[in-house]
């Protein structure tokens, strides 16, 4: 947010570091601490949608519950069949 702030302000340019930004910090953690790649790279849309309904779920105070939910691991209605 901060980046748009800037770039509004300022610079145009700085709309460039928006993905940096936004993603940096996630990159760094899927790349050191868990040792895989994020789907940004390879589905970026859905990702981007995976990001902004987390978003929703953490404004709507569900986002614990679902921390919660998936660490009892996957039920057996969402196995494949």
């Amino acid at each position: 947010m901060l980046a748009v702030l800037a770039a509004i302000l300022a610079d145009g340019w700085l709309l460039l570091a928006m993905p940096v930004c936004g993603y940096g910090f996630a990159w760094f953690a899927h790349a050191f601490v868990e040792r895989n790649r994020p789907a940004t790279f390879t589905h970026p849309i859905w990702s981007l949608m995976g990001d902004f309904h987390m978003f929703a779920m953490m404004l709507t105070g569900r986002m614990d519950a679902e921390v919660e939910r998936h660490k009892q691991g996957p039920r057996l209605a969402d196995l494949p069949r």
